[in-house]
């Protein structure tokens, strides 16, 4: 560096007429000039508003330089090093103002994408100016870097934290076409999920939305501002959300935009959301009532035997026993009874559910079914009871249902119970079936007895054959080529119940390993009949499954692993 300065200096005092004797000893005794190639004289030069731009501009271009030197590795010392150097006078350049449109602009996207927590003031106040239409490249990048420091655990200022909330809250979706700004601020708003949001969150759940939204509301109300709260609310597991998200799931103009997210928040603050949900369960909360007074054949009902369902915990499945003898219509009898199989196992349960299906028609309505009836569904959620005397009732009711539509619903169910003692009593049900169904439809389910009937014929009995037939590979098609898996998982569960610990463990260990939909399904169903009063280990076990999908970038089984989350999610429930 010496070098060039002293080059630099007698260059010039030789254009003025000195002699070089003169210029070389005047140069020993002068400071070095300004080398162009250090940072620090572009830093120097940011205070002279004639230069000031290209400043900006030249100590962007020293970053690009060092890092692609440096194989685009951030952390290298010159990388470090030269941000050291320049990040704080930029982002004060940023924050002081004055610059161009374009210089402005570009200055923020360079401080942005160093994602270096010294440029948080510049974010700051790119999303304090936001105005839509006009700086949305700046917020874009603004939420991109702090969605990226939330994630790597950066302690954000708080200033950067409500100033996020405050575009996050004037932010119309309605009018901006562009997915990476809206993106952008979603994400981050999600990541950083700071306390302070939760309030906030709470209030923007509390706007009222018309029963028949214009696009604009739907867009704006419903799938950003109270989308984003709920996902925000269920970052936090802000236990003093539960009830204004249970309201908000009980408004009928919001369940169908929101139903499912808050469904997922309630099962994360389980503790808090269950004692609430029972309380809407047996309208002891005139706030609960009022939110529903929109539904028909008292549909609410069957909207929290749901959420129930997903928690899975004693408490829920007692308080739907003790509210199931009651129901007058056929939605709220039918979803209250499908919810028994799916809880903690209780001798109670099979009792009350045939009751219930008892006092079902075959021409009933379920408002939550859409046209399945009832009976059929009820009968087809019968299996996650693991009871193989279901069988009996299963086959009677089958060959009693009016079309062979139900008995095609039925029909898996028993082949789920069927143990090999009771395949000649499965098949004759199947040859009745097959004389009512198109042969096209009936050729589809046949490959399912097949394979069942190949599963208990090989293994009868014998636990550890079943679980040796989950280590056989499954055929990609056709898709029922899945249900010896299936059929292995159910028989793993009615043999190997008496110790249910040791034979979760074991359908654990073969999770990882089998990426088939139905039969991963089938191993969640499985290890949550298992595992009654939960298991944080279990659901750790889980959770590094689904991290382990997530990173290997398959899609297929990122789409399967919300159920092992939930099952997780569910065990953790358990057990508080």
């Amino acid at each position: 560096m010496k070098t060039v300065g002293t080059l630099c200096c007698t260059l010039r005092l030789l254009s003025a007429g000195a002699t070089l004797a003169t210029t070389l000893a005047l140069c020993a005794a002068l400071v070095a000039c300004d080398d162009e190639n250090d940072p620090k004289t572009w830093v120097k030069r940011l205070d002279d508003p004639a230069q000031r731009a290209n400043a900006i501009k030249r100590l962007t271009q020293f970053y690009e330089d060092d890092m692609t030197r440096a194989s685009n590795n951030a952390s290298a010392s010159e990388v470090k090093d030269l941000l050291d150097a320049i990040v704080d006078p930029l982002a004060k350049q940023y924050t002081a103002g004055g610059l161009d449109d374009k210089t402005r602009t570009d200055l923020i996207k360079f401080l942005a994408e160093t994602h270096d927590p010294r440029t948080q003031p510049a974010l700051a106040k790119a999303l304090k100016d936001f105005e839509m239409g006009k700086t949305d490249d700046e917020v874009r990048v603004s939420t991109e870097s702090i969605n990226a420091m939330a994630k790597a655990g950066v302690k954000l200022d708080q200033t950067v934290i409500d100033e996020l909330w405050n575009v996050f809250s004037k932010f119309k979706l309605s009018k901006t076409n562009s997915q990476r700004l809206y993106q952008g601020i979603h994400e981050a708003i999600v990541a950083v999920h700071d306390p302070s949001y939760g309030d906030k969150a709470i209030e923007k759940l509390k706007a009222p939305v018309s029963t028949t939204p214009s696009v604009e509301e739907q867009k704006d109300q419903l799938m950003w501002w109270q989308l984003t709260s709920v996902q925000v609310i269920s970052e936090l597991r802000y236990g003093k959300a539960a009830k204004p998200l249970i309201v908000t799931l009980l408004t009928p103009s919001k369940t169908g935009a929101l139903g499912a997210t808050i469904q997922f928040a309630l099962l994360k603050m389980a503790k808090d959301a269950e004692p609430e949900l029972i309380k809407a369960l047996n309208g002891q909360d005139p706030d609960y009532a009022k939110a529903a007074e929109g539904y028909e054949d008292k549909a609410n009902i069957g909207v929290i035997a749901r959420v129930l369902t997903q928690i899975g915990r004693a408490p829920g499945r007692d308080a739907i026993l003790q509210a199931l003898p009651a129901a007058d219509t056929d939605t709220a009898r039918t979803e209250l009874a499908q919810a028994l199989p799916q809880m903690p196992s209780d001798p109670r349960a099979e009792v009350a559910y045939l009751a219930a299906y008892n006092k079902l028609k075959w021409d009933s309505t379920d408002k939550l079914l859409g046209g399945l009836k009832p009976r059929a569904a009820l009968a087809q959620q019968s299996a996650n009871f693991f009871d193989p005397k279901l069988l009996d009732w299963l086959l009677k009711e089958t060959k009693k249902a009016p079309e062979y539509t139900d008995k095609l619903l039925q029909l898996e169910p028993a082949l789920k119970l069927m143990t090999f003692d009771r395949k000649a009593d499965v098949a004759d049900l199947m040859a009745k079936v097959k004389k009512e169904a198109p042969a096209d439809i009936f050729a589809q389910v046949q490959p399912m007895f097949d394979n069942a009937t190949a599963a208990v014929d090989k293994c009868k009995a014998d636990l550890g054959c079943y679980l040796a037939l989950l280590d056989q590979p499954i055929p990609s098609s056709p898709p029922t080529a899945n249900w010896k898996a299936i059929k292995a998982v159910w028989m793993t569960v009615i043999y190997g119940s008496g110790n249910a610990a040791g034979t979760r463990a074991e359908l654990l260990k073969r999770m990882e390993k089998i990426t088939n939909a139905g039969a991963r399904i089938a191993l969640c169903e499985a290890i949550d009949e298992l595992t009654p009063q939960g298991d944080v280990a279990t659901a750790d076990a889980l959770d590094k499954i689904v991290a382990a999908d997530a990173k290997s970038g398959d899609k297929n089984l990122a789409a399967i692993d919300n159920t092992v989350v939930q099952v997780a999610w569910r065990l953790r429930a358990r057990a508080q």
